[in-house]
């Protein structure tokens, strides 16, 4: 079978990388006998991966792979959002939501190799204030998770469990009023409230479940401020698929969000820890990025 795509540009974050092993040995192991023309890039900075991503859009190649975490993924999706250039993942990081909404091996090995014969399709965005997103937004306990995380220097499951335990024990959950389309606002004072475009936000957590990428619309959950007690009889439910059926979690679907909050704050993207406006206008930018998977 002849490969997908003749030009493919790897994007790898080095750090990353160095996680999972010798990953531009492990590219030129699998391709250098395909016939396909590629080359592998290393991000230097932040942003670079995203910078790195538009030029190859200029020059014409067909497939830009990310290597790294969710991170690394958003900036050359970013890169690539509304072109004909599709996005690959070779999935580097302990979360890998993108990657693991649309099929990838976890497997390097076999993540490279499926690039060789992958299909191609088109799947949504959100954005957030014209910011753009691929796998999930969000304000509350997650945002609060976020920005600790990124300024662990652990990473893998364990930690980020652990970090959300202690963020739990200082929550402070903050009255919101969630429009969805052109409905009637609903206030609430959640300790969570995520808009995703695909089910969960990475590690094996469904935080939004039935969600699809290639929907043309976003799916919200809104956990309401809940006892350490009920939250830890139900945390098992976020592994299976189940967070619905726990007291207290509410979910919905609309093209067009709007949250709003009494003061601006933090958020996060994709997992990224950032801070906006008090008000967070969310959008679904239906087929917006194409993407090479099984």
């Amino acid at each position: 079978m002849s490969p997908a795509f003749s030009r493919i540009r790897f994007i790898v974050n080095p750090s990353a990388g160095r996680r999972k092993g010798d990953v531009g040995a492990l590219i030129r192991e699998t391709l250098d006998r395909s016939g396909v023309d590629f080359e592998v890039l290393w991000t230097q900075r932040r942003g670079h991966a995203e910078a790195l991503a538009q030029e190859a859009v200029q020059e014409g190649i067909g497939l830009v792979v990310a290597a790294g975490g969710d991170g690394t993924v958003h900036e050359v999706a970013s890169g690539l959002l509304g072109t004909e250039t599709a996005l690959g993942i070779l999935p580097c990081g302990s979360g890998n939501g993108l990657a693991r909404a649309l099929r990838i091996p976890l497997s390097l090995p076999r993540a490279c190799r499926a690039l060789l014969t992958a299909g191609v399709r088109r799947i949504d965005a959100g954005r957030v204030n014209g910011r753009p997103f691929f796998a999930t937004a969000g304000v509350g306990l997650d945002a609060l998770v976020a920005a600790r995380y990124e300024g662990s220097k652990r990473r893998g499951l364990l930690p980020y469990v652990i970090l959300t335990a202690r963020t739990f024990f200082t929550r402070a959950p903050e009255e919101v009023t969630l429009t969805l389309d052109a409905g009637p606002p609903l206030t609430a004072r959640p300790i969570l409230l995520t808009v995703a475009n695909t089910e969960q936000y990475g590690g094996g957590a469904i935080i939004a479940p039935g969600a699809r990428p290639d929907d043309g619309l976003l799916d919200v959950c809104l956990i309401e401020d809940v006892p350490l007690f009920r939250a830890l009889l139900h945390a098992p439910r976020l592994f299976t698929g189940a967070i619905h059926r726990m007291r207290g979690v509410r979910l919905f679907r609309a093209a067009s969000i709007q949250i709003v909050r009494p003061a601006p704050g933090p958020f996060q993207m994709d997992g990224e820890a950032l801070r906006g406006e008090a008000t967070l206008s969310v959008q679904v930018v239906p087929g917006a990025l194409k993407v090479a998977a099984p």
